[in-house]
């Protein structure tokens, strides 16, 4: 990858939306299949170390076996969920942790924020972008952007 392409065209609206659509449908299902609860992601601090079985097979087949598996993957995608929200300004992080973790409406983040809709969507948006550049620097996560089509790099 050379310099051109670490800043790609990005469509911001769409990405957004893709970023949107992920946090309130895909978190959930990542939440359910690690076991975790959202204020799992709260935290500032999230040990990503994995730990060793405390059962009594201890076997390398059981060890593949558990970084292979559904659970451990969504763990990790979670993990990476965190730093990103938690590494945002922190307006951003307040607005996405309000909105897709504490499940609070639009309006009661605005209240609380006193921005008015305009002020409030435009800030959203940034929040949205931001996170999907951060998620995307964490290992085991998926690219969140939509790029703008048509563009080449190699011109």
């Amino acid at each position: 990858m050379d310099y051109m392409e670490l800043f790609e065209p990005i469509d911001e609206v769409q990405t957004a939306k893709n970023v949107r659509r992920f946090l309130t449908k895909d978190l959930d299902k990542l939440l359910r299949m690690a076991n975790e609860t959202p204020s799992f992601l709260h935290s500032p601090i999230i040990d990503d170390m994995p730990k060793s079985p405390s059962g009594k097979n201890t076997s390398e087949e059981m060890l593949v076996s558990h970084f292979d598996s559904k659970s451990y993957i969504a763990k990790r995608i979670l993990i990476g969920i965190g730093k990103a929200m938690n590494n945002c300004k922190l307006i951003h992080k307040q607005i996405l942790i309000s909105k897709y973790l504490d499940d609070m409406y639009d309006w009661q983040i605005m209240q609380n924020l006193n921005y008015e809709k305009t002020r409030y969507l435009e800030i959203k948006m940034n929040a949205l972008n931001e996170f999907a550049d951060r998620l995307e620097a964490q290992p085991d996560c998926p690219d969140l952007h939509i790029y703008k089509s048509g563009h080449f790099t190699d011109i």
